[in-house]
């Protein structure tokens, strides 16, 4: 799904919708490949602060469930825009074809293992982790919206908190709770703040430190130390599309061992 974020009164939105979006080219794709929305900024201010959308116009793809695929803000022409929206498809499927050739693997090396094969195997990696207790507040009871929006690290209140994927997330006031309950997907740390890093090399769900995070393509992600992190960050795309169903019974503690 596209989201076109414009106003009536921006300029570069109306020359944008008479030079891009209006063009063969793009309205041949709408309606087939791409589910495509356009919404007024000031009749939907509460899409504007769900979305973060900081300029006009501004474009926003989604996945099918409302995960966010990429983004692109400001006035763009036609090919850019065409550009844009192909690389997003295209991220689409890659990482679809991926997640589902990992959950088959996954699904199939489950049934070929012996009760005995099911036993913990031997740590490859040099670092391993001591499981504990699972996390209950996520990140150690920071606000996530001030942290997405502002890059602030804000202590919330358990007045203002929210469950979400079986961690409870803290806001600072009561805005900041209906934004969050609005679209937590949003605002909460990726992999239910599990280390991509870990999770991609040792398939196992370690929870990051909020002194090691980092965004990528406007989603937090978090690290359980610097090494990690770096890791991460020399490439980002394969950690950031490595597509784990998780649920709060499978995190263990980030005690290194």
């Amino acid at each position: 799904m596209l989201l076109h974020f414009h106003a009536s009164w921006c300029g570069p939105c109306r020359q944008m919708e008479q030079t891009v979006l209006q063009t063969q080219s793009l309205t041949s794709q709408f309606g087939t490949r791409i589910i495509a929305v356009k919404i007024d900024s000031d009749q939907n201010q509460h899409l504007v602060e769900r979305f973060n959308v900081r300029s006009l116009p501004s474009d926003i793809l989604l996945t099918p469930k409302g995960t966010i695929i990429t983004r692109a803000g400001g006035s763009q022409i036609k090919s850019e825009y065409l550009s844009f929206l192909g690389r997003g498809a295209s991220r689409y499927e890659n990482d679809r074809r991926v997640y589902l050739a990992q959950k088959s693997k996954r699904e199939l090396m489950q049934k070929q293992k012996s009760p005995q094969e099911n036993q913990p195997s031997e740590n490859t990696e040099e670092k391993s982790y001591i499981a504990t207790s699972p996390p209950n507040v996520g990140l150690e009871g920071y606000s996530p919206i001030a942290l997405t929006r502002d890059r602030k690290w804000t202590k919330g209140s358990e007045e203002f908190s929210w469950p979400y994927q079986g961690i409870t997330y803290f806001l600072s006031n009561r805005t900041e709770l209906e934004i969050f309950k609005n679209d937590p997907g949003r605002y909460a740390p990726q992999l239910l703040g599990c280390d991509p890093v870990i999770l991609n090399k040792q398939d196992r769900a370690i929870p990051g430190n909020t002194k090691y995070g980092a965004y990528y393509d406007q989603n937090l992600y978090l690290f359980v130390d610097l090494e990690s992190r770096e890791a991460f960050k020399k490439n980002p795309d394969r950690f950031s599309r490595t597509m784990h169903v998780l649920k709060i019974d499978q995190i263990e503690s980030a005690v290194l061992r």
